[in-house]
C-alpha cells in the first residue's frame, strides 16, 4: 500500500455512476458517445472485479433518442444496476414535491425492464438535495418509503462535472497539452477530495466509514476512471457493494439539516458539527481548469447554469445554481 488514504487502515467504498446519458444541451467532446464512455467505465470496473454498481441516470434525454437506452443494455450485461434518478433531473430544491414525485413515478415505468432485475430498489435525490423545506423533503422521503425506495446518498464526490465544459473547449480548440492537462488534474482532484473528505469523516466520527463515491458518465471519466481506481486501490481502498455501504449509518438516514447547498453526507454532517473541510471545494483546481481554452459564453458556470435552468423551466421549477 502506497500513501495509504486513511491511517487506521482500508476504506471500504462502494463506486456509483449518475447521468450515463448526462443532460440535454450539455457538451461532450467529439469522440465519444454515451455508450463508448459506459463501455470504458465497464471495463474500468472490470479491471478491479467491480460488479453490481449502481448507475442513477434522469431518463429525459432518451425521450427523443431511445437508442440511448442501449446504454442501459450495456451496463446491465456487465453485471450492473440501473436505478431511479428521476425524468428531468431537476432539482428538488427548485420544485414541488407532488412534481418532483411525478417525474419519479414518469422515470420508473421507463426503467423498469432494467432496474426491475436489481436486486435492490434504489433512488437518489437530483444533485443529492433532499429539499430545501422539512415539509418538501418529509414528503418525497414518505413517498419513496411507501414505494419501497432507499434513498442512496453520496459521501465522497469530486466536482467530476465542472471538468466537462473545459475538455469539450480543449477538444473543439485543438488543444492536446490542454486535454492532457485536464486529464492529470481530473485523475489528481479524485484523489485529492477523497482523501480530504475521508479525513473530515475520520475526524467527525472517530472511524471509517464505508464510502459511496460518485462518477458521472463524461468523456474523462471514460478516459480516467481506470486510473483513478488504480490509485484508489494502491490507497488502501477497498471496493465493496452499494448494499454493504448502505447498511453503514452515515449512509442509511438523513443528515438533521435542510439546506439549498450543494453537499454530500459528509458536508453535510461538517456543517451540522461545525467542521471546516479544507479545499472542499477544491476552489482553486476549480478555476486553474477554466483557463484551459477559454471561450466566450462557454465556461463551465455559464454552461451548467443553461443546461439547468432549461430543465426547471420544463417543470415550472425556480431554478438557484449550484451553490457550493
Amino acid at each position: 500500500m502506497t500513501n495509504p488514504i486513511s491511517p487506521d487502515g482500508p476504506i471500504k467504498l462502494a463506486i456509483s455512476m449518475d447521468d450515463l446519458f448526462l443532460w440535454p444541451n450539455m457538451p461532450i467532446a467529439p469522440g465519444y458517445s454515451h455508450l463508448s464512455i459506459t463501455k470504458a467505465m465497464t471495463n474500468a470496473l472490470a479491471a478491479h472485479r467491480i460488479k453490481g454498481a449502481y448507475a442513477f441516470s434522469a431518463t429525459l434525454p432518451a425521450e427523443k433518442q431511445p437508442d440511448l437506452f442501449s446504454v442501459f443494455d450495456h451496463w446491465v450485461e456487465c453485471g450492473h444496476h440501473i436505478a431511479n434518478h428521476t425524468h428531468h433531473h431537476a432539482n428538488l430544491n427548485w420544485v414541488t414535491a407532488p412534481k418532483y414525485i411525478a417525474d419519479i413515478e414518469r422515470t420508473e415505468t421507463l426503467i423498469e425492464p432494467w432496474s426491475s432485475k436489481a436486486p435492490t430498489r434504489y433512488f437518489r435525490y437530483c444533485m443529492d438535495n433532499w429539499g430545501n423545506t422539512p415539509e418538501k423533503h418529509a414528503s418525497v422521503q414518505a413517498y419513496l418509503d411507501r414505494h419501497g425506495f432507499k434513498a442512496a446518498p453520496i459521501s465522497i464526490w469530486f466536482y467530476d462535472v465542472e471538468f466537462l465544459a473545459p475538455h469539450w473547449r480543449a477538444i473543439k480548440a485543438g488543444d492536446a497539452d490542454g486535454a492532457t492537462w485536464l486529464r492529470k488534474a481530473f485523475v489528481d482532484t479524485a484523489e485529492n477530495q477523497f482523501r480530504v473528505q475521508a479525513a473530515a469523516a475520520r475526524a467527525m466520527f472517530g472511524r471509517d466509514p464505508v464510502h459511496i463515491w460518485l462518477i458521472h458518465g463524461t468523456p474523462l471519466a471514460a478516459d480516467c476512471l481506470g486510473e483513478i481506481l488504480d490509485r484508489f486501490a494502491a490507497a488502501g481502498v477497498v471496493f465493496v457493494s452499494l448494499d454493504e455501504a448502505m447498511a453503514e449509518p452515515l449512509n442509511n438516514a438523513p443528515v438533521p439539516i435542510i439546506t439549498p447547498r450543494f453537499l454530500n453526507q459528509v458536508q453535510k454532517w461538517a456543517e451540522v458539527k461545525g467542521l471546516p473541510i479544507e479545499d472542499c471545494p477544491p476552489r482553486a483546481m476549480l478555476e486553474a481548469i477554466e483557463r484551459v481554452a477559454p471561450m466566450p459564453g462557454l465556461s463551465g458556470p455559464e454552461v451548467s447554469a443553461r443546461v439547468f435552468k432549461a430543465i426547471s423551466d420544463q417543470v415550472d421549477g425556480e431554478f438557484f445554481p449550484k451553490m457550493y
